[in-house]
């Protein structure tokens, strides 16, 4: 009599039949990871623990994991730590099954990035050294818009200014709110489709924030998740990294002025960014934060401890901050 197997049982034997890994334990999934875009799951057994993802079988999900595969392999030969991926028996990185397809990855065992100024650094290095190391990589389009991090999606931003408006009176939110409007058009202007022509592109990680970094310590183990990589403009990575790591949590100038700086200057060790790349970066980064905290409020109106009225306040802040310093790089002025 032949057993059907059935949910976690049926990854366990298609690693059993495809990996040389000995022993294979029941798989369990990976607690509080995301399963949006596809299952992750915990596998113990002879030769280590590993982690364990499920895509749907596609030409097209198929093509971004060869790539990815390839990014990985290349960043490990150029010294950037990377959860390396398990070969199959036939020395694929990847196993397809009916119409899904398995991964398996070396699990990292560290935690998010806790912001030192140490692991700043070092976060900060390692993205520089990503640019410089992956380019002139071929590098497929990404499946977002390359220029996301030059405008806030207006539906999403009102959406936000609601939620604010129903726990604070409008009259109190309006100051912050003609701002950030302001704010957001001059940097329309200053991220327009005229002066893209001044911003470098090349292969992007596309999702560089804390979570993506894993660290033991002050020890950088991995940076994962590279399905958002691809060919972008370097200023989103940078921007993205300087909105989560330098500006999102702070109000105080000199920490501000001290993570900005520190996050610069050991990037720029790897790749100089240029005058026009310079000027639009603080723009990029106030864009950026901004959209991020707004979408994050569609899921849970308080995001990072603070309500949507809070945000206000304190994005309207950092973003004259963030347009002071855009002034200065503009006139040469120290930042």
């Amino acid at each position: 009599m032949t057993v059907q197997l059935q949910g976690m049982e049926i990854i366990a034997d298609v690693i059993r039949k495809n990996y040389d890994l000995g022993e294979v334990g029941l798989p369990r999934p990976l607690e509080g990871a995301h399963q949006r875009r596809h299952r992750k799951m915990i596998v113990e057994t002879s030769k280590g623990v590993f982690l364990a993802k499920t895509y749907t079988r596609a030409v097209v999900v198929i093509d971004a994991l060869n790539f990815q595969h390839r990014l990985s392999e290349h960043l490990f030969a150029n010294g950037l730590p990377v959860a390396r991926i398990a070969k199959t028996k036939t020395g694929k990185g990847y196993v397809e099954v009916d119409d899904w397809v398995l991964e398996l990855q070396e699990f990292i065992k560290g935690g998010p990035m806790i912001l030192t100024m140490k692991t700043l650094q070092i976060s900060a290095n390692a993205l520089g050294k990503f640019h410089k190391v992956c380019f002139g990589l071929p590098a497929p389009p990404r499946d977002v818009n390359m220029w996301r991090f030059s405008e806030v999606p207006k539906d999403i931003f009102l959406n936000f200014f609601k939620l604010a408006r129903e726990e604070k009176d409008e009259s109190s939110l309006m100051p912050y709110f003609n701002y950030l409007v302001e704010f957001i058009q001059r940097s329309a202007q200053e991220l327009s489709i005229e002066k893209r022509s001044e911003f470098e592109v090349g292969l992007i990680h596309g999702d560089w924030h804390g979570a993506n970094l894993l660290f033991s310590g002050e020890k950088l183990l991995a940076i994962i998740d590279l399905e958002f990589a691809g060919q972008g403009c370097y200023l989103e990575d940078i921007s993205y990294a300087i909105s989560n790591l330098c500006i999102r949590t702070s109000t105080n100038i000199d920490k501000l002025r001290a993570r900005t700086l520190t996050l610069l200057e050991r990037y720029e060790k790897r790749r100089t960014l240029s005058y026009a790349e310079l000027v639009a970066l603080f723009y990029a980064v106030g864009i950026k934060h901004i959209t991020t905290v707004s979408y994050q409020s569609k899921n849970n109106p308080n995001v990072a401890g603070l309500s949507p009225s809070q945000w206000m306040e304190r994005l309207s802040f950092q973003c004259r901050w963030l347009e002071e310093q855009s002034r200065k790089a503009r006139w040469g002025e120290k930042l």
